[in-house]
């Protein structure tokens, strides 16, 4: 085979979405990436407790019996002897490279990470960029399995495409815009014929505790519409917004014949046009 020809064999795999991403953008990924594999490496060397308390946010939100919380509160209450390992297995950042979210595996061992794990789930990590340049933790959450669930994405890197006009307080207009849409879009799903489909982005993903991640728009529609259940209430409770608008995470509580927490990722796709990247709901 020519040279000519396997170059050009290594272009047409390429996919087309990564030339049309910035350097800082790249580089905002890289370095918030660095920062997870940070944070799981300092719960392996100094203990789970510690490493929350170095990389959560001053105003991070973590869920203690279905109610967000403060992290920083929660995790300096919180006496644990157990050892927290994970593993990122994707990543997506905003426009802008300052908002992103990590999702990947956990496993729990009893007192050292050496030790066989005795519990496992996939967690969901929101990062925000600092004043500083430094990256922190802005919600952290999670569902259980039964089993290690080992996804096999590693490592997915995810640019939005859209990149949102220069308006004026952007960012303000697409909280307010998101939260309400959040709340129409599971008010909408008890009556709606084609409640999920619309709302979800081509390459979604969708936790739940005891289930493996759904992922993609087509199994995540057909999984939602088997399980959803009409008795329940979503109640929002704050949004974390990028300064270009582009991405917004949504979360709250579950109320009514179960209790919960949830969280959701919207990304604007288009002008106007929002689709949802992520949803983990645990009850």
């Amino acid at each position: 085979m020519n040279f000519k020809r396997i170059v050009l064999s290594v272009i047409c795999i390429i996919p087309f979405n990564t030339f049309a991403q910035s350097i800082t953008q790249t580089q905002a990924l890289q370095k918030m990436l660095e920062t997870e594999k940070a944070f799981a490496q300092s719960s392996i060397d100094q203990g789970t407790k510690k490493a929350f308390l170095t990389f959560l946010g001053k105003d991070a939100v973590v869920f203690d019996k279905n109610m967000p919380a403060n992290g920083i509160e929660k995790w300096e209450k919180l006496e644990l002897k157990e050892v927290i390992t994970w593993q990122p297995y994707v990543a997506e950042i905003a426009h802008d490279g300052d908002l992103g979210f990590t999702t990947g595996d956990w496993q729990i061992h009893p007192k050292n990470a050496k030790e066989k794990a005795i519990g496992f789930g996939s967690f969901i990590t929101v990062w925000k960029i600092q004043s500083d340049s430094t990256w922190k933790v802005a919600a952290d959450i999670g569902v259980s399995h039964k089993e290690l669930i080992n996804d096999k994405s590693f490592l997915l890197k995810n640019y939005p495409i859209y990149k949102p006009s220069e308006l004026k307080n952007n960012a303000t207009f697409a909280e307010r815009f998101v939260f309400m849409n959040d709340h129409f879009y599971w008010k909408n799903a008890k009556n709606s014929p084609n409640p999920f489909e619309p709302h979800l982005a081509q390459n979604v993903r969708i936790y739940r505790n005891d289930q493996k991640p759904i992922v993609g728009k087509e199994a995540a529609n057909t999984f939602l519409k088997k399980t959803f259940d009409k008795n329940l209430v979503y109640t929002g409770f704050k949004t974390i917004t990028s300064n270009a608008g582009d991405l917004v995470c949504v979360y709250g509580t579950i109320s009514g014949n179960k209790t919960g927490t949830y969280l959701r990722i919207w990304r604007q796709e288009a002008k106007g046009v929002w689709k949802i990247a992520l949803e983990v709901v645990s009850i």
